[in-house]
């Protein structure tokens, strides 16, 4: 009677062990997907596939990325024993520029990993390379100027139209150059600020239009402070 008592004790035992033991495990069959070149502007889509490895339902509890420009959405987020989802990533390509790599942050109730890193990365070739890709003019005096020159260059197959360089700032004065590049020409325009007395700082953006279908607006953002 004892032995049988101890035998059931035994299996009691062990069930409880392996329940205390079940949990879910995260698997990724690609966690990093290389998309190649492509030219500046083109979205580019991606689906991660994903399943729980584990002897418990998965859950995914948030999908967060390292910028704004990489938009991820799951197809299910609870996932039983087995079970299988997908992630959608779209990436824009726009206002980057050479080698990129993206990261995507899976969040579950994994217990020995719950946040698995994706990553999303390859080489964006500007057809339109614009430099400095920002404005800071620094410090500038009351009634006094500062001038930056911006270079824009023609890195694409076709000619480029230069269609307007405008900003929305009145302390912002521009002087253009030619607006049709040849591929691989280069124009220089000039950007002066000149801060009005009751400017406290500076802060607004130059838009470039062009008629490049990928990148009709090209925005450079443009900051400064007033010297006292």
């Amino acid at each position: 009677m004892k032995t049988l008592h101890l035998i059931t004790a035994c299996i009691i035992s062990t069930c409880f062990a392996g329940a205390a033991l079940a949990a879910p495990e995260l698997a990724v069959d690609q966690p990093v997907h290389d998309f190649g070149t492509v030219v500046q502007g083109k979205k580019v889509d991606h689906i991660f596939k994903f399943r729980n490895r584990g002897d418990a339902t998965l859950n995914v509890a948030r999908v967060r990325t390292s910028c704004g420009c990489t938009a991820a959405n799951v197809t299910s987020k609870a996932l039983p024993p087995g079970g299988k989802s997908e992630l959608k990533v779209t990436f824009d390509s726009g206002g980057f520029g050479g080698n990129i790599s993206k990261l995507i942050y899976i969040e579950t109730n994994d217990p020995q990993k719950p946040v698995t890193t994706l990553t999303l990365k390859g080489h964006v070739a500007e057809e339109i390379s614009v430099t400095p890709r920002q404005l800071n003019f620094g410090s500038v005096k009351t009634n006094a100027s500062k001038e930056i020159a911006v270079t824009v260059t023609n890195q694409g197959s076709k000619t480029l139209k230069l269609t307007g360089i405008t900003s929305p700032l009145p302390q912002v004065k521009i002087k253009t150059g030619k607006s049709n590049l040849k591929p691989g020409e280069t124009t220089t325009f000039s950007v002066t600020v000149t801060p009005r007395a009751n400017d406290r700082f500076l802060s607004g953006y130059l838009t470039i239009t062009t008629d490049n279908p990928a990148r009709k607006e090209i925005v450079i953002p443009l900051y400064g402070s007033l010297a006292r």
